[in-house]
């Protein structure tokens, strides 16, 4: 299977467009940590939101208050067990 491609859009630093999502590991209003097919993603601000979520495309869409998109290859996500996706997916 081919790794889907990763982009980020950020419009008025309001609206988050994610693709090449493979798994959420956490969410809330502060925080969003994400898997992509270029390494773990983590998105702060304020009242964010997931809008949209498309589980066959890898696309998310993010709303709120963003301060910070920040990539990490650390595996510290990936070892404590299933994302939310696989949790619900079974």
């Amino acid at each position: 299977m081919e790794e889907k491609k990763h982009s980020i859009t950020l419009d008025d630093r309001n609206l988050l467009f994610i693709s090449g999502v493979k798994d959420i590991y956490s969410f809330d209003e502060n925080k969003v940590i994400l898997e992509t097919t270029l390494g773990t993603l983590t998105v702060t601000g304020e009242g964010l939101q997931i809008n949209k979520l498309s589980i066959d495309d890898g696309n998310l869409k993010v709303k709120g208050s963003i301060t910070s998109c920040i990539y990490s290859e650390g595996r510290e996500f990936k070892d404590r067990g299933k994302g939310i996706l696989a949790r619900m997916f079974k």
